[in-house]
């Protein structure tokens, strides 16, 4: 097992026991792409709408933006590879093709000898010199991932992922229950428990934090905070600022 920071990466080899867990298993969102390769477990996974039950060797890939979790039976140890690497890690004819579809990955147990090897260079390298072998182990498996077929069939919920199609489609325009509530032909009161129960997160919470993720995507291109602020419909800098900080800051949910 493994755990190493270094510049803007964080790669990881983990091993959670019934006994001892490394981690909490929470709903989040960050501006960051992550890999997850499932070696061993009791683990169902969502992201977005989609949820599976995960299998040896298959492959997560979570695009920047996407809510997701896993629910984690630990009665049985869960061991997986966790890569974080930032946009610019990233090719724009990767980034295009890989988040076109599911991001889960099934069959990929052939990658194996591809994570494996990364578990060799820890202290074997120096950090500078891990962190290319890194990068470039990282870049080849994405761009291998690009001819392999992602899953389909995983289990969705047409409502909710209807509502988040509707969302990352207007997301520069303000966005209320009621505006969701006529739009979709059901109650507000049923959109809202609807959406918490599949999703683990209040819906309008949702829709603010994709509103600062899209906003911090502008910031990096060189925007003005106040200018996004005012973009995407906050009342006041202020009230952007806050929830800016506390999701992209505070949270971790960049690693540059």
């Amino acid at each position: 097992m493994f755990s190493f920071v270094y510049k803007n990466i964080d790669f990881a080899h983990k091993l959670d026991k019934p006994s001892s867990p490394t981690e909490e298993y929470y709903k989040h969102i960050h501006s960051f792409y992550e890999i997850l390769y499932f070696v061993t477990g009791k683990v169902t996974y969502t992201v977005e709408s989609e949820s599976r039950p995960l299998c040896e060797g298959d492959i997560v890939f979570i695009p920047p933006g996407k809510y997701h979790f896993a629910a984690v039976d630990l009665s049985a140890s869960y061991e997986r590879y966790v890569l974080k690497l930032p946009e610019s890690a990233v090719p724009d004819f990767v980034g295009k093709k890989l988040v076109s579809g599911s991001s889960f990955y099934g069959n990929s147990k052939k990658f194996g000898a591809l994570f494996n090897s990364l578990d060799s260079y820890i202290g074997q390298y120096t950090d500078e010199e891990t962190y290319t072998l890194f990068v470039a182990d990282a870049s080849k498996l994405m761009v291998m991932l690009c001819h392999e077929t992602p899953h389909s069939g995983g289990k969705h919920n047409k409502l909710i992922n209807a509502l988040i199609d509707y969302v990352d489609a207007n997301i520069y325009k303000p966005i209320n229950t009621q505006m969701l509530a006529d739009e979709f032909h059901y109650s507000k009161s049923f959109i809202n428990i609807e959406f918490k129960k599949q999703m683990k997160i209040p819906i309008m919470q949702y829709v603010r934090s994709k509103k600062i993720m899209a906003a911090h995507q502008m910031i990096l291109g060189g925007a003005k905070k106040s200018d996004v602020a005012e973009m995407f419909g906050f009342e006041t800098y202020s009230t952007f600022y806050r929830a800016y900080k506390q999701l992209i800051v505070d949270s971790g949910s960049e690693i540059v």
